[in-house]
């Protein structure tokens, strides 16, 4: 019996430092941390080995500055009319749809990318984590 619990002392003490090690190391994200990405977001280097419809939402400024190649403009104010030329892209080759902005702070990529999943429910609509700049 003392053998058995000697044993056991040894492997909680192992599991222990295990644990304790990995956490410290990085290798094991803290338990009460926020996960890195939201329900609905993707990153730029998981979207980019995807083939994808990238819809920028920024304003038609930012766009005419520079944008992803082959991102089409999203003009929420004229939701109707965008939304019909996602559709007509999507129903052409249906492929995950990804929509960003300016930044991480930038909200808008996220309520369209909302808005989007009630409008084409059958769709894969992410968010950019982190948005796209120049």
């Amino acid at each position: 019996m003392l053998s058995l619990i000697k044993e056991f002392s040894l492997l909680l003490i192992l599991v222990v430092i295990g644990s304790a090690y990995s956490l410290v190391r990085g290798w094991s994200p803290l338990p009460w941390a926020e996960p890195e990405l939201q329900a609905g977001e993707i990153r730029y280097v998981d979207a980019s080995a995807l083939e994808v419809i990238w819809l920028d939402a920024r304003s038609e400024a930012e766009y005419s500055e520079g944008h992803i190649e082959q991102a089409l403009w999203f003009d929420e104010a004229d939701w109707d009319n965008s939304l019909i030329m996602v559709m007509e892209e999507w129903l052409q080759a249906p492929r995950p749809i990804i929509v960003y902005c300016s930044d991480a702070a930038c909200g808008t990529s996220k309520r369209v990318a909302e808005r989007l999943r009630s409008s084409i429910t059958d769709a894969e609509i992410y968010s950019l984590k982190g948005g796209w700049h120049l």
